[in-house]
């Protein structure tokens, strides 16, 4: 599979920290904050074989399909949606998501990102900063209330749903899928570092 379309689900699975898109918590279902130029990921609940099973489907899906060219006008994951369903491959990877639990394209899309807005939170949000960082915004008195609720709507969009972080724990704490996370989000090193 062609390294940049898999690379974009990697570094997806990678940057949701950084990625406000699931703002639907904090705004109303489907509405990411103003001026936001990604569509609304809506984070879903997920069990650990669900999660494990996500996880081992990209893992398949980019060596199996290494070598082929998918091709996506969008950016993020509906680029990856568009490709994958234009492919001529197309079949071939609904019957392989098939056999991992996934009804289609876009439901392993959707719970693979899922997974790792989970991974990303456990990982970068150990001392509950996130939490912290959202309630510091909330007693700001000196900040314009558009403002405010754009942060706060961006913030707590990164707050995975009940459960969710849980899972991304257990997810981790297995040898064998500690190993696997690793390789999606693999870390390039910045130009200077090359």
């Amino acid at each position: 599979m062609n390294k940049h379309f898999f690379g974009a689900i990697a570094l997806s699975f990678l940057a949701v920290s950084a990625m406000p898109a699931a703002a639907q918590q904090a705004q109303g279902a489907g509405q990411a904050p103003a001026r936001h130029r990604m569509q609304t990921l809506n984070q879903q609940p997920i069990d650990l074989q669900t999660a494990k099973n996500a996880v081992d489907s990209l893992l398949l899906l980019r060596e199996k399909y290494k070598d082929h060219k998918f091709k996506g006008s969008a950016a993020g994951p509906a680029g990856v949606i568009e490709g994958m369903k234009n492919s001529d491959v197309r079949e071939q990877i609904l019957a392989d998501l098939k056999k991992y639990g996934f009804d289609s394209i876009e439901d392993w899309v959707g719970k693979f990102m899922s997974v790792g807005m989970a991974v990303s939170y456990v990982q970068r949000n150990k001392d509950g900063k996130l939490e912290k960082r959202i309630e510091e915004i909330k007693a700001r008195k000196d900040m314009p209330e558009n403002i405010k609720a754009r942060l706060l709507a961006m913030l707590t969009a990164l707050i995975p749903p009940k459960g969710n972080a849980e899972m991304a724990r257990q997810l981790l704490a297995d040898p064998e899928y500690a190993v696997k996370v690793k390789k999606l989000i693999r870390r390039r090193k910045p130009a200077s570092a090359k």
